[in-house]
């Protein structure tokens, strides 16, 4: 009985220390954007590092499914310019992950496209869509 028990302790140990060791940090640092003012052009970079604001995103971009490798053509230019900063590992230098955003003001949404080695798209539903608008202060 023993002996079995100090087997298994074993093992869980052992896959304790295979699976901490192989999980890696994801964890959004900041997030800088620009944003398509009145006259055509883009605004100065505005940078988010506020905890909870960055946490509300992260919660917002976790709910999107994302269609891969479909080319979308758009007929104005993005609102939004984001560029979301992750820190994978401590041990190295953090991730950037780009994103345009438009937001459709006559069917309250939002169209993100992505292109991190392949071209995503989302639309998200309007709940997100106006949660985003405002933790992105967009159209103030």
């Amino acid at each position: 009985m023993r002996k079995w028990c100090l087997v298994a302790f074993i093992l869980i140990l052992l896959v304790s220390t295979v699976l901490g060791c192989s999980n890696k940090l994801k964890n959004l640092t900041r997030i800088e954007y620009i944003q398509m003012s009145t006259n055509g052009t883009y605004s100065d970079p505005e940078i988010v590092t506020d905890k909870k604001k960055l946490e509300k995103i992260e919660r917002i971009f976790s709910k999107i499914t994302w269609e891969e490798n479909v080319a979308v053509k758009r007929k104005r230019i993005a609102d939004i310019k984001a560029t979301l900063f992750y820190e994978e590992d401590k041990n190295m230098p953090e991730r950037l992950y780009e994103y345009d955003i438009w937001f459709h003001s006559d069917i309250n949404k939002a169209v993100l496209i992505g292109d991190n080695n392949k071209q995503s798209y989302a639309m998200l539903n309007k709940e997100l869509s106006k949660e985003l608008k405002e933790l992105l202060n967009y159209g103030k």
